[in-house]
């Protein structure tokens, strides 16, 4: 296996950007999803479960890695967990896989808690208008999150079909087998 390239969002984007994009996804998102969803639907919105809306805003992140972790599958044993906090106040939780992993498996992780969380929080929204308003913000603040994992797949899309992808401390390396020419 030769590298076809090497990936590392943070160090392409740089943090600052980085968090300009999700700030702005998150505005964006919320904006849409809050007009979109309210809709024809009454104008007041219920509060009364804000302290269960904080917490589930914070586990919000877990539950996103959970989601990375548990679409692993078979690779969930050569996979570590391991957790660090950016800036001393955001916890952050690193998934590191030993394993080289097919791309269009590795797609699928990347995506999983988008389409997952996105499409329950969307269905919540609809489902319970008065309570659409907490929906709209934690599917913003999902969006947010999912940046660097849709940044990440978009490079991989123009990635060769059997590359595989594996995880270094420079960053992800596309790995492709080496073509002999037929003599």
């Amino acid at each position: 296996m030769h590298c076809w390239k090497v990936i590392n969002i943070k160090r392409e984007y740089r943090l600052p950007r980085l968090i300009l994009y999700m700030v702005i996804i998150f505005i964006l998102v919320f904006s849409f999803s809050f007009i979109l969803v309210g809709f024809k639907r009454p104008l007041s919105y219920d509060v009364q479960y804000f302290p269960l809306f904080v917490l589930v805003f914070f586990l919000f992140y877990p539950l996103h890695k959970l989601i990375h972790y548990y679409s692993l599958f078979s690779y969930q044993k050569s996979a570590k967990l391991k957790w660090r906090f950016e800036f001393h106040l955001f916890p952050i939780v690193n998934i590191r896989i030993k394993k080289m992993i097919p791309k269009n498996r590795y797609m699928f992780i990347l995506i999983a808690p988008f389409i997952f969380l996105n499409a329950l929080l969307i269905l919540l929204a609809f489902l319970f208008p008065y309570y659409s308003h907490y929906a709209c913000i934690l599917l913003g603040y999902h969006c947010s999150i999912c940046l660097i994992d849709i940044l990440y797949f978009k490079h991989l899309i123009k990635a060769p079909k059997n590359a595989v992808i594996e995880e270094t401390p420079k960053g992800y390396e596309i790995l492709v087998p080496p073509t002999f020419p037929n003599a």
